[in-house]
């Protein structure tokens, strides 16, 4: 009877060092992200500056680039969307027009402009123009470089009038 309690104790050790070690193995070769973690504001998406906007019978049409670094500059490959803000003078503050997805991201071939039509314009309004992107995470970037124009009459002519002789 000791020779078997001997026994089973030498197995409860072995069976110990055998768990302990393959724990310790999982901790160290464990799944998962082995970089540290980056502080927020890395992780936001790089500011937009060439935002453009003209105006057009049909609305507004608003442009501009895909963000692809994040603010410390490494590749960005998590782009959500973006938050159109639009302000008139009579309302200087911005508010949000549109959410616009991006839904390209598992695509090869990704898309590097944007465009947008603001059909919502009214014509000889001045309108104020911003986009925000962010992240699939919901990082936001700050605010791009506002754009103004004014609506124009769906039935104007765009060119210069004739001089008459």
């Amino acid at each position: 009877m000791i020779g078997m309690q001997l026994s089973y104790s030498a197995i409860e050790a072995r069976l110990a060092r055998w768990t302990f070690a393959g724990l310790l193995a999982l901790a160290f070769f464990g799944c998962g992200r082995k970089a540290p973690p980056k502080p927020p504001q890395d992780v936001v998406p790089k500011t937009i500056t060439d935002l453009s906007a003209a105006s057009e019978a049909e609305g507004i049409r608003l442009s501009w680039s895909r963000p692809e670094t994040y603010a410390n500059g490494t590749r960005m490959n998590d782009l959500g969307g973006f938050w159109l803000e639009r302000a008139t003078p009579s309302e200087p503050s911005f508010s949000r027009l549109e959410t616009l997805e991006v839904g390209d991201r598992e695509r090869f071939r990704q898309l590097k402009r944007f465009q947008h039509l603001d059909r919502s314009a009214h014509p000889r309004i001045t309108y104020m123009y911003r986009v925000v992107s962010f992240t699939t995470d919901r990082y936001v970037s700050e605010p791009s470089n506002v754009v103004s124009v004014v609506g124009s009459n769906p039935g104007e002519e765009t060119h210069a009038p004739l001089q008459r002789p």
